[in-house]
């Protein structure tokens, strides 16, 4: 189940992200050769008009694939035809380039919206690894998410994961890190029973317990080994404004967290900063696992919102001015008006296959660390 739930997002985002570029390139009378699921090669492919509509091998994107764009040698009707992409004004090749994110930027409000009708206008749990003031809504905090682990934690080791809530010590309610440290204090090198809380999960559905070993810190005291900060519940007032001014809280926090991370990452001369703060397609796989265990209503809002953030993420990524990514291309054509010519479509399609080898190797390495994330910790 858990599979098909995955591959199904996964579909949607895609889908919904080039049918932004094929009905934009459709309405400016651009050739549509291909419309493709997945990366080839392809195992599926039907021509309706002049469209072949194809399925291919890995289902971790899509692509449409326009007369004229991306030929490193253009034919001269590529030049010249009233169909073919590079004989567009540089405005229509923007709009058709744009599309795309405006597409996956449109998908992510509408969930965001279903979200709220069945929360009351209240946002699932965000983790707050680091200090910040959101924009729009009223923030409800919770000041015990778990955000980073000491060296030998023993917490780490019992699997505490970031981004979970600690609720109970010794069924002791605790409420901030102070509350933490005094009930662990006087228990070294014994066990604790620690109740966790899965902040994407609103019911009770979210909790879990463990039996954690504490160790003993350079006082002698007990200590868990864990780093703690807030996580917030967001309210909106205003039901109309409500899922865009979320969007903007959730992009703009999501970019601030991301610069942390690094810098995080520097400080401490270690790339887990960042590493935690990135997924790919099984770290995917392994969060629509987690929602779904729950069940019910609450693993259909989870994924509701899941899907919305993903949404964004995606969005946020495409528009970056990087090469084989939209915003890349935006760049170039933005070159192009500046400069009063087009760029040499060799030295661009160069550029861009690059760019796209680039991100098949970060994809991988990626990967790599999902799953290794996903085996299980000994010692």
């Amino acid at each position: 189940m858990t599979l098909l739930i995955f591959l199904l997002i996964l579909s949607i985002l895609v889908l919904i992200h080039e049918f932004g570029h094929f009905i934009s390139a459709k309405k400016l009378r651009v050739r549509v050769e291909e419309f493709g699921l997945g990366i080839p090669p392809r195992i599926f492919g039907k021509k309706i008009g002049e469209t072949t509509y194809s399925i291919n091998a890995l289902p971790f994107g899509g692509f449409v694939r326009l007369y004229g764009e991306d030929s490193e040698n253009p034919t001269e009707d590529q030049k010249t035809s009233p169909r073919s992409f590079l004989n567009k004004t540089p405005l229509q090749r923007f709009v058709i380039i744009v599309a795309g994110v405006t597409m996956n930027f449109l998908l992510a409000i509408s969930c965001f919206y279903v979200l709220f009708l069945s929360t009351g206008f209240n946002s699932l749990s965000i983790p707050l690894f680091f200090d910040y003031k959101f924009s729009f809504g009223k923030s409800i905090p919770l000041n015990t998410v778990v955000s980073g682990f000491s060296d030998n934690s023993s917490a780490k080791n019992a699997g505490v994961k970031y981004g979970e809530a600690v609720i109970s010590i010794d069924d002791v309610k605790v409420t901030n890190v102070q509350e933490i440290r005094d009930a662990v204090k006087d228990k070294p090198n014994q066990d604790v029973s620690v109740l966790l809380k899965d902040l994407r999960i609103n019911s009770d559905k979210g909790l879990r317990r463990l039996v954690i070993r504490t160790i003993a810190g350079e006082n002698g005291q007990g200590i868990l080994g864990v780093y703690v900060s807030e996580s917030v519940t967001l309210y909106y007032s205003n039901k109309i404004t409500a899922p865009f001014q979320h969007s903007y809280n959730v992009l703009a926090y999501s970019s601030y967290a991301f610069k942390e991370f690094i810098k995080l990452s520097f400080k401490t001369k270690s790339v887990e900063p960042v590493s935690a703060g990135v997924a790919g397609p099984v770290g995917i796989y392994s969060v629509i696992g987690s929602i779904l265990s729950f069940g019910g209503k609450d693993a259909v809002l989870g994924l509701v919102d899941f899907i919305g953030i993903l949404s964004l993420s995606l969005a946020l990524i495409n528009i970056l001015p990087l090469p084989a990514l939209d915003g890349g291309r935006l760049a170039f054509i933005t070159a192009e008006i500046i400069k009063g010519k087009p760029i040499d479509q060799r030295f661009e399609t160069t550029i861009h296959k690059w760019g796209m080898i680039f991100f098949f190797g970060l994809l991988f390495l990626v990967t790599i660390k999902d799953i290794f994330n996903l085996l299980p910790i000994k010692g």
